[in-house]
């Protein structure tokens, strides 16, 4: 679409039509009101970055399970951006965040449609900064930022979605405990001391990341767990 308003919003209306299949992709070169988690916006320079969802239908993955969404798609993010960055810092940042330098050069919204048990639908919306130079949050970046190399998006797409795609059947697969290990291994202050901040600061080791997807700190007073927005990653 040359422009909408999000393109999440347009994958929840086409789920309405009884003939959508798995696979469709929604992208834009103009996202005018795009959506972050917990209501939070994405905002996007028009032509300079990729802006896309995708409808899956994960009918094998079970409700409980649905973290492992977030585990694949920040994965192929992240082996996307970290193609074009040399010897850049690339990591994934608990729970829907890539960063690039420290810096959130992609966001993640994956919106489940539940059937029971089990995942009915999955329309997994992807921002990536790509060539945009001007960003007005100091902790925001862009690969054009980085590299100071432009870059040509449709290549960057299409990219994207074959990562997606290997990903996802890699899942489908079963093989859990491999993605699993690889996401820990590129887990922003996966097995390092940082601080964080709940109703205080702290200083805490990220050790793991549970089925539902909650984080698990090692902290002085033992290990604790925290669900999403419960705390910051102060950095």
């Amino acid at each position: 679409m040359p422009s909408c308003h999000s393109t999440n919003d347009i994958a929840l209306q086409i789920l309405k039509k009884p003939d959508t299949r798995e696979g469709v992709v929604i992208i834009t070169d103009d996202q005018t009101a795009g959506r972050g988690q917990r209501g939070n916006g994405w905002v996007s320079a028009p032509q300079s970055n990729l802006t896309l969802s995708v409808v899956l239908k994960p009918t094998f993955l079970q409700a409980p399970d649905q973290f492992f969404l977030n585990i694949i798609v920040s994965l192929a993010v992240r082996k996307m951006i970290s193609a074009y960055t040399e010897e850049s810092d690339v990591k994934v940042k608990w729970p829907n965040d890539v960063l690039l330098n420290q810096k959130k050069v992609a966001g993640i919204l994956i919106e489940n449609t539940l059937q029971r048990s089990s995942i009915q639908w999955s329309v997994i919306g992807m921002g990536v900064n790509v060539n945009q130079q001007n960003l007005d949050l100091s902790k925001a970046t862009s690969l054009f930022k980085e590299t100071r190399n432009t870059n040509e998006l449709p290549i960057l797409f299409e990219q994207l979605i074959v990562l997606l795609e290997n990903y996802y059947l890699k899942l489908k697969s079963g093989k859990k405990e491999e993605l699993k290990s690889e996401y820990l291994q590129h887990l922003f202050g996966y097995q390092q001391f940082r601080k964080y901040r709940t109703e205080y600061l702290f200083d805490g080791k990220v050790i793991d990341v549970d089925q539902t997807g909650r984080l698990i700190l090692e902290t002085a007073k033992g290990e604790k767990s925290f669900d999403f927005k419960e705390i910051e990653f102060i950095y």
